[in-house]
């Protein structure tokens, strides 16, 4: 019950109603232990609209905008019960002591207890008289069940209390959030259209405004994920943290190879496989064809500088590694850690650049439904829950890049992250000049361990510094 209570609390019951609603168009039996609950009636309520059903099925930009409307609405009422929870803690301590209460202190204070709960749950149905009848006789004090069952109603009085504070919070603001549900849900494919906003463009500056839409906003945050198309190293930078293949899969090709050799006696065919490589002599016929038209040949091209052309094996050499074509799945993946330099020489174009890149991130992050903690340095270190604390996110985006650069308050607060067990094997990201003096021994070991045990270090260096002798300790350092 307790560990029910907790998840209601944090909102994440909600959560979970939305996501399988906009990822199946359907709504999760109703069998939970709270079914008096106004917010969960309300969220089943709307996710009956014909209306809301088809924009949420039809179009996945107009679903993204439904769940971004419905989890700023859950979120701005959880919020208001935990500040009042908060302020009960005085209320709930007081039930778990009564419990405790000894026959001597019971008998002196009963009366004043009764009458303090009578004031403030009266109308929320405990029942002082009976108590009160019931302690008023000899002896009845002493009957453990009868002042079990008076804590027992005094809970349930407490909880009616908060459902019906729930209850007003919705009503408060329900006419306003519907009729901003609705005209976004209208108005935002409407001015994608016209102003020929690309999808992928649209979730990242969506992304970043808490479901509340503003075209000002809106068209400042475009800027920012439009820099991405200038810059291809940041998609790059991406895929690598998100582990996401070149052809956007979750599976890929690739040539496995089991350590043996294997000896090759005489066969009706030179080619024995498939490959991927950049041999040109012995690429696919179709390859050559895009070699050879205008239309094709800067894919051509793409696929020759990633080792991507699809080429024949053969076998010529009578002694050579066993090789299988096989499909593998990706690596399993786990939270992101994004430490972004926000020193001096960071500002202007790379700081802009930075920025662009962590809404990639955080839209990667939000699909693949993984943790993305941000550690903005200089001298200092600054952490930030990128996907749950919206306000510090948006302080981080206002930042100047300013002051000197330390990589001490960084690693230190990195390596915390990665001590606790919730970022073991972590994508880490350095997006930064690299113009930091190197760290010390101690720390430089400490990150080389994280290596071994599979977290992998990337970077994106932006500027043409002198390397400081940072790039061996990362696993890739990619360059803009």
């Amino acid at each position: 019950m307790a560990d029910v209570r907790k998840e209601y609390a944090e909102g994440w019951h909600y959560i979970n109603i939305l996501d399988e609603f906009v990822k199946t168009g359907t709504l999760p039996d109703r069998d939970g232990l709270l079914n008096t609950d106004y917010l969960e009636n309300y969220l089943y309520d709307v996710m009956g609209d014909p209306f809301v059903v088809y924009n949420v099925l039809s179009d996945d930009i107009k679903a993204r905008v439904f769940y971004d409307n419905m989890l700023a609405f859950v979120k701005q009422i959880v919020a208001r019960e935990k500040f009042r929870t908060a302020c009960a803690q005085g209320q709930l301590q007081k039930m778990k002591h009564a419990l405790l209460w000894s026959e001597r202190k019971k008998r002196d204070g009963w009366r004043r207890l009764l009458s303090e709960i009578r004031d403030e749950f009266h109308e929320y149905g405990f029942d002082e008289r009976y108590y009160s009848e019931r302690f008023g006789n000899e002896g009845e004090l002493a009957d453990e069940e009868v002042w079990k069952n008076m804590i027992e109603d005094w809970t349930k009085a407490f909880d009616h209390k908060r459902m019906e504070q729930q209850r007003c919070d919705i009503e408060d603001i329900r006419s306003r959030h519907e009729r901003n549900l609705r005209q976004n849900l209208e108005n935002i494919p409407r001015y994608l259209q016209k102003n020929e906003v690309e999808k992928e463009m649209f979730f990242q500056a969506w992304g970043m405004m808490g479901g509340q839409w503003n075209t000002l906003i809106f068209e400042q945050h475009l800027r920012i994920a439009k820099v991405q198309k200038r810059y291809p190293q940041l998609e790059r930078v991406a895929n690598l943290m998100g582990r996401i293949p070149d052809d956007g899969g979750n599976r890929r090709m690739s040539v496995s190879h089991d350590g043996g050799l294997r000896l090759e006696h005489a066969s009706r065919s030179d080619i024995h496989g498939v490959a991927f490589g950049n041999d040109m002599l012995s690429m696919l016929p179709f390859e050559c064809a895009q070699c050879g038209d205008d239309a094709l040949y800067d894919v051509f091209l793409y696929k020759y500088s990633r080792n991507c052309l699809q080429t024949f094996c053969h076998k010529s050499e009578t002694l050579k590694p066993s090789r299988n074509l096989s499909c593998n799945p990706a690596t399993s993946k786990g939270p992101m850690v994004v430490c972004v330099d926000r020193s001096g020489s960071m500002g202007g174009n790379p700081e802009l650049l930075a920025n662009s890149l962590m809404m990639k991130l955080l839209l990667i992050a939000e699909r693949q439904k993984r943790d993305l903690f941000l550690v903005s340095f200089s001298v200092g270190a600054r952490p930030i829950d990128a996907r749950r604390d919206r306000t510090a996110l948006l302080d981080f985006f206002r930042q100047v890049s300013a002051g000197d650069t330390s990589a001490v308050q960084m690693l230190d607060t990195l390596f915390s992250l990665l001590k606790s067990g919730t970022y073991v094997a972590a994508d880490v990201l350095w997006c930064t000049d690299f113009i930091i003096p190197m760290c010390g021994e101690v720390q430089r070991r400490k990150l080389m361990e994280y290596r071994r045990q599979g977290t992998r270090f990337y970077g994106l260096k932006i500027g043409h510094a002198v390397d400081m002798g940072w790039k061996e300790l990362f696993d890739e350092i990619i360059e803009v």
